[in-house]
C-alpha cells in the first residue's frame, strides 16, 4: 500500500495496486463524516465508437456504453441494481463523452455493497432476451428525451456542428443505432475495456483503513495480461455542417442556441484541461451571473434566468454552448456573436482577472468538500493523467495572457445557430 499526504489540503489518499490490474485508491475523512461513496469507473465513454485491440479494428455503434452501463446491472441471478437497495445502500451509475461509472452510498454494509459491486462488475450476463428487452427501455429513455425541447436542440446543435467526429452523436445513440448492439458486441467491449486493469476504484468518507486492506488482499487475484485499446477518432473539418437552423414548436418562448465549434490543438491531457480552465474563467468573466454582460441583457429583457453558457473540451473536439430563452432572437444572436469575437477584449482587464481567479479557486476547493463531488473529480482527471490535488496548481498557473488567447479562438465563421420559435 502507498501513502500520500497532501499537505495543503489536509488529505490522505492510500493506494493499492491489486495483481489483476485494478487501482484501488482511498480517501479517508475523519468525524463528523459519517458515510462512505464509492466509485468505479473506466475510460470507456461513448465517444469510444471506434478503437483498435491487438492489431485489429472494431467499430460499434452510438451509445454502445451507456447500453454496457445498463447491461452490467443484469447478472444471471437477478438485477443487481435490487440487490443493493436490499443491502440498502444507495447505488447509481453513469456515461460520460469519456467514461463509465459505478457508484455507491452507503453508512452501513459498505463490505457487503462493495462485493457486490465488484462481482457485478466481474459477472457479465448478455443473452438475446436481455438485451432486447434492454433495447426497448432505452429507446423509451430517448424517446422521452427528445420530447424535452432542450435536449432535441443540444443534439441538433451537434450534428449543425459535426461532420465526423463522434461528439455529433448523443451519449445514448439513437432508436435505430442502438439495435445494432448484440450480446457478442457486448461481451467483446467487455472484454477489451472492463479487464480490471482498465478501472479505478475510489473510495471516500468513513474508512477503515486496516479492514480495506484485508478485503482487497481476499479478493485480489492474478489475471493474463491485457492490451489497452486504442481509441480511433475520424478526421474532423473546422467547418461547420449547417450554419443556422430555423425549427418550429409548441412553445411559449422563442430559444436561441448557438454552437462555437473550436479549432482542437494537439498535446497532452493536461494541455486540454489548462485550455478548458481558460476558456471556462473567461466565459465566466464576460457572461457570468455576475458580469456586466449579463445583467445589462438582463435588466433589457433580452434574456432570462435560463440563461446559460457550458465548455466541453474532449479530444479533438472543443466547443462553447450557449443557451437563451428570449423574445429577440436575432438582436440577441447578434449580441453575443460581436461580443465575444470582437467587442469582449474590452471588458477584460489583468487586475479584474486576478480577483475572479482566486474566486473561482475558492470555488473549486470549497466543492472538494463533498465526498461525491470529490470523488469524481478524482476519478476523472485520473483517467485525464492528472492528480486531482494537481489541478488546483494547474488552475494557478492560468495566466491573464491564457484567458486572453482562448479569447481569440472564437471565430464568427465557427458559430452555428440553432432557433427554435413558437408556432404561430
Amino acid at each position: 500500500m502507498i501513502h500520500k499526504y497532501h499537505q495543503r489540503f489536509n488529505e490522505n489518499v492510500y493506494i493499492i495496486k491489486l495483481k489483476n490490474g485494478m487501482q484501488v485508491h482511498l480517501l479517508p475523512k475523519e468525524e463528523p463524516v459519517y458515510s462512505t461513496y464509492v466509485e468505479l469507473s473506466i475510460p470507456y465513454g461513448s465517444l469510444d465508437l471506434s478503437y483498435t485491440y491487438d492489431h485489429k479494428n472494431y467499430v460499434t455503434p452510438p451509445g454502445t456504453a451507456h447500453f454496457m452501463e445498463h447491461k452490467i446491472f443484469a447478472n444471471p441471478d437477478g438485477d443487481a441494481f435490487a440487490k443493493f437497495s436490499n443491502i440498502g445502500v444507495d447505488a447509481n451509475a453513469m456515461t460520460s463523452y469519456h467514461q463509465t461509472s459505478y457508484m455507491f452510498t452507503a453508512t452501513d454494509h459498505v463490505l457487503e455493497a462493495l462485493t457486490h459491486l465488484l462481482d457485478m462488475l466481474d459477472t457479465p450476463y448478455f443473452t438475446k432476451d436481455n438485451v432486447d428487452q434492454e433495447k426497448e427501455i432505452i429507446a423509451q429513455e430517448l424517446k422521452m428525451y427528445l420530447d424535452d425541447h432542450v435536449s432535441k436542440m443540444q443534439n441538433n446543435l451537434m450534428e449543425n456542428m459535426y461532420h465526423h467526429h463522434y461528439m455529433k452523436h448523443d451519449i445514448g445513440g439513437t432508436v435505430e443505432s442502438i439495435q445494432d448492439i448484440t450480446p457478442e458486441l457486448l461481451e467483446s467491449v467487455y472484454k477489451h475495456f472492463y479487464h480490471p486493469n482498465m478501472r479505478l476504484l475510489t473510495i471516500s468518507g468513513k474508512i477503515n483503513i486496516k479492514e480495506m486492506k484485508a478485503f482487497f488482499k481476499n479478493y485480489d487475484q492474478v489475471e493474463n495480461t491485457h492490451i489497452k485499446p486504442m481509441i480511433n477518432f475520424p478526421n474532423e473539418s473546422k467547418t461547420l455542417v449547417k450554419k443556422v437552423e430555423v425549427l418550429t414548436e409548441d412553445i411559449q418562448v422563442d430559444k436561441l442556441m448557438l454552437g462555437f465549434k473550436l479549432d482542437p490543438k494537439g498535446r497532452s491531457d493536461q494541455a486540454l484541461i489548462k485550455r478548458e480552465m481558460a476558456m471556462t474563467m473567461c466565459l465566466n468573466m464576460l457572461l457570468g451571473s455576475s458580469s456586466k454582460m449579463y445583467e445589462n441583457l438582463l435588466n433589457s429583457q433580452m434574456i432570462n434566468q435560463s440563461f446559460y453558457v457550458n465548455t466541453t473540451f474532449e479530444k479533438k473536439a472543443e466547443f462553447i454552448m450557449i443557451y437563451a430563452e428570449t423574445k429577440h432572437i436575432t438582436k440577441l444572436k447578434n449580441i453575443l456573436i460581436n461580443y465575444l469575437t470582437k467587442d469582449a477584449f474590452e471588458d477584460l482587464n489583468e487586475i479584474d482577472f486576478d480577483r475572479y481567479k482566486k474566486v473561482y479557486l475558492g470555488q473549486f476547493i470549497f466543492a472538494l468538500n463533498s465526498i461525491e463531488t470529490k470523488t469524481y473529480l478524482y476519478n476523472k482527471y485520473f483517467h485525464q493523467k492528472t492528480s486531482l490535488f494537481e489541478v488546483v496548481d494547474m488552475m494557478n498557473d492560468v495566466s491573464y495572457d491564457d484567458m486572453l488567447d482562448a479569447l481569440k479562438r472564437i471565430y464568427k465563421r465557427s458559430v452555428t445557430t440553432l432557433i427554435l420559435k413558437k408556432t404561430k
